[in-house]
């Protein structure tokens, strides 16, 4: 059989499995492993007390994890448990997309959610276009590269005017992907500089 003769069988399997018709015809249905399981626990168990205490300010929490950790699949399983709608995922190396893409859209545990980003080719609509026609009532998942969404007009000095709608949304969770990639330049800076200053706030789960 080929790639996608045997991606159908499995997609065919979970459905039986999980007695589910799976519309989408997502083929993957992997639980999350016992150390993901953890970071996922830990993290809800400071954010729910952290944001009671403070409703004026979002919770921030680090994963330190190591490389093949699956922080993209638990940062995903993060958002379902704590019932996160709009999640905005800003990275600072673009090339990490796919896995973004995928994890979303081939897992049958996010069924019916939406990822949204850049155009990768010719003809395609831009990511505001593909929010304004996403369906606001499931997750929506909008995937950016740091510098684009947090940069600047050149000319104006302000919120570049294609990237208006990303700052207007009320974004439930804001993951940072590939920090140690551009934190120190001077962008990340001037955005980090609140947070450095509330260090005795945040938490951090830290998995080697």
């Amino acid at each position: 059989f080929g790639y996608e003769e045997t991606k159908d069988q499995i997609t065919a399997i979970n459905a039986v499995k999980t007695r589910t018709e799976n519309a989408e015809n997502r083929s993957l249905n992997i639980p999350m492993r016992p150390e993901q399981e953890a970071a996922v626990k830990k993290t809800i168990e400071y954010y729910k007390p952290a944001q009671k205490e403070n409703v004026n300010k979002a919770p921030k929490f680090l994963w330190n994890a190591k490389m093949r950790f699956g922080k993209t699949f638990a940062s995903y399983q993060l958002a379902k448990q704590m019932g996160f709608k709009r999640i905005l995922v800003l990275t600072f190396k673009p090339a990490v997309q796919t896995a973004w893409r995928e994890d979303l859209l081939t897992h049958m545990d996010f069924e019916g959610w939406q990822f949204i980003s850049r155009p990768m080719n010719v003809g395609e609509i831009s990511a505001d276009e593909q929010y304004a026609r996403a369906d606001k009532s499931k997750p929506i998942v909008c995937f950016g590269s740091f510098q684009d969404y947090l940069g600047v007009d050149n000319a104006t000095g302000g919120i570049k005017p294609k990237n208006e709608w990303v700052h207007e949304i009320q974004w439930d969770l804001v993951v940072f992907d590939e920090y140690h990639y551009g934190a120190w330049n001077d962008n990340s800076k001037k955005l980090f500089a609140e947070i450095d200053e509330e260090k005795e706030q945040s938490s951090a789960f830290d998995h080697n």
